[in-house]
């Protein structure tokens, strides 16, 4: 068992939680430190690897602990999320425990993504937001018989493609600049048994798509820094009368998306907000 820590500010800690607690996630822990300027996020990991792999990413620091009963201790699973008449999220991976929920709730598809070391477990705001958004989208495509597509950008645990998947997308594709969510996407994937999804590993920033491809929704739950700078890529592969979905946005960072959003002449649907995160949704012109 080893332990990767590491020291940050407390206006990061909703970004900290959002990237390392998630639904049943019990390997993480951030705790305030006297006088409230500063957090300590550990991860415990039970391969040296994993630690290793998230310090080459944020830094930190990494030590060994001596190994414990952590499934004895651990909480138990959280509630699963509902998510409008049509999907159910849970942690658990149990498949009794699965076909007792899909006996409990034959009309929504049951998604199974276990806390992992990858964001996107579906009870963070960003994630909730974006699945209702995703519902709703494939509700309105299966009513009006249209065949859809959707690209994943900074796919995490690979819930969104899945989600998108079992909701009718004939194509379906993700990527992340992380190898290990890389990694847990394409186990989830196998997991809830999905078909016709592609997950790679890519950066954002360096990402160039084939000329002849368009996607009719794009989700890009990532943060300001990342969709600013990108989003005119990001509308420049969205098929005419295309759906756009930002998330991961701090209400503070709000305003720098809209504006590069405005700059694509894109249509503004939404603008949501919950808690500390904002949703955008956009539709490019047809």
């Amino acid at each position: 068992m080893h332990v990767w820590s590491k020291l940050s500010s407390t206006k990061w800690r909703d970004a900290w939680e959002e990237r390392f607690l998630g639904l049943g996630q019990t390997n993480a822990v951030i705790q305030e430190l006297p006088g409230g300027k500063s957090i300590r996020v550990d991860v415990y990991c039970k391969h040296e690897k994993e630690a290793l792999a998230i310090a080459e990413q944020f830094g930190g620091r990494i030590r060994k602990v001596k190994n414990e009963n952590w499934a004895a201790m651990a909480p138990p699973i959280r509630k699963p999320i509902i998510i409008r008449d049509s999907l159910l999220v849970t942690g658990e991976a149990d498949p009794k425990k699965i076909t007792q929920l899909a006996k409990l709730h034959p009309s929504r598809q049951i998604l199974s993504i276990p806390a992992e070391l990858a964001f996107g477990t579906g009870d963070h705001a960003t994630t909730t937001t974006c699945l209702r958004i995703l519902a709703d989208l494939a509700k309105s495509h299966r009513q009006n018989n249209h065949e859809w597509s959707l690209l994943d950008a900074g796919t995490g645990t690979g819930l969104l493609a899945i989600a998108a998947s079992r909701l009718g997308a004939l194509a379906v594709e993700g990527f992340d600049f992380d190898p290990t969510a890389v990694r847990v996407a394409r186990r989830n994937i196998k997991r809830n048994k999905v078909q016709s999804i592609d997950i790679y590993e890519a950066d954002l920033f360096k990402w160039s798509p084939s000329k002849k491809t368009h996607w009719d929704v794009i989700t890009a739950n990532l943060f300001a820094d990342v969709l600013i700078p990108n989003l005119g890529k990001l509308h420049d592969v969205l098929s005419p009368g295309g759906h756009l979905v930002l998330s991961g946005i701090l209400s503070e960072h709000k305003e720098g998306v809209l504006s590069a959003a405005e700059k694509t002449g894109m249509q503004q649907l939404a603008n949501m907000r919950k808690g500390k995160w904002v949703t955008l949704h956009y539709q490019k012109a047809g």
